[in-house]
């Protein structure tokens, strides 16, 4: 059981993140790709593309000596709490001190046999260093930057309903509703996990951080010492994590994107997570006008639904769209 103890000045510093971690993202899509298929129909696709990179990649699978999909995980991977980019936060990873690297690396070799790169790694070996973020580098780029169009959809639409816990519950509601298994008795936050583990944050205050391929419950740190994090699954799960039509590497024979072109395709993903005109334009990058007209296009075409809602047009997929977009449809 983790429990996270709070003072009176540490619930005034509770806060949360604007959208995923990039490094908390990696590791924990590492759990998940290594993890035995249970059932989880929205990373089905993504599984598939990813697990044959991580057995054919020999620098892609000395990642996985770090990340296993249970137990122990250095701290020092994850540096970051939602509030910088991905090249912030490896010169960090890199940047790590010496007597760290030992600590942490003497304590996942209690977990798993070390190896001639995992002892190079706790040495602070320059070149295992290097070799460390080029591999978190190129995964980043494989298995996270392609799906960040729908990963952000779903980080706005948790930190929208965070925010309106917030707005009418305080702080109390917020952590009540965080996650099913998380237990709020103020004032100590418990969660079920493998460890048993008493955090203090002291004064600290502690950050929220959505996290697309969290599983089971919230997780945080092992070093009670590290500034306070908490990342959490977004909820509800996923439909569907695939690739985002808009980045300008996707491949242009995509079926889906071939069909309808690029930014209607975009716009239908975006469109798994009910949002208003605005917010599909901020999701997919483009002007309110050009998603007015290509919403209209895909609603005629019954792949898209739009309702209005006080001031706000609000527009969602279609099961026909979600069929689409999933190559499900009938034959």
């Amino acid at each position: 059981m983790l429990r996270i103890h709070f003072t009176g000045d540490d619930l005034r510093k509770v806060t949360m993140a604007d959208s995923f971690d990039p490094l908390w993202e990696v590791l924990l899509s590492l759990h998940l790709a290594q993890e035995p298929y249970h059932g989880h129909l929205a990373f089905h696709e993504w599984r598939r593309a990813i697990r044959p990179l991580l057995r054919d990649s020999p620098p892609l699978r000395r990642l996985t000596e770090l990340a296993r999909p249970w137990g122990y995980s250095p701290d020092f991977l994850t540096p970051g709490r939602g509030d910088e980019g991905l090249p912030a936060q490896l010169d960090r990873v890199l940047s790590t001190p010496g007597t760290r690297l030992r600590a942490e690396m003497s304590q996942l070799a209690e977990e798993s046999p070390p190896s001639p790169w995992t002892r190079a790694l706790g040495a602070g070996d320059p070149r295992a260093l290097r070799g460390l973020g080029e591999a978190l580098t190129e995964y980043h780029r494989l298995a996270v930057l392609p799906y960040e169009g729908a990963m952000r959809a779903h980080a706005e639409a948790d930190r929208a309903r965070q925010a309106r816990a917030m707005l009418s519950g305080g702080v109390d509601r917020l952590l009540s509703e965080l996650h099913p298994r998380v237990v709020w008795e103020a004032p100590v936050l418990r969660i079920p996990v493998y460890a048993d583990q008493d955090i203090h944050l002291e004064g600290r205050g502690i950050v929220l951080v959505p996290s697309c391929f969290c599983r089971l419950q919230p997780i945080t740190l092992m070093d009670g010492e590290q500034p306070p994090v908490l990342v959490y699954p977004v909820t509800p799960p996923l439909e569907r994590l695939i690739r985002d039509p808009m980045r300008a590497d996707q491949d242009p024979a995509e079926p889906v994107v071939a069909l309808l072109g690029r930014t209607r395709a975009a716009l239908l993903e975006a469109a798994a997570v009910t949002g208003t005109t605005t917010e599909l334009g901020r999701r997919v990058g483009v002007a309110p006008p050009v998603v007015s007209r290509h919403t209209a296009i895909l609603r005629n075409a019954g792949l898209l639904e739009t309702r209005r809602e006080g001031g706000s047009v609000r527009h969602r997929i279609t099961l026909l769209g979600l069929a689409l977009l999933q190559g499900d449809l009938p034959e």
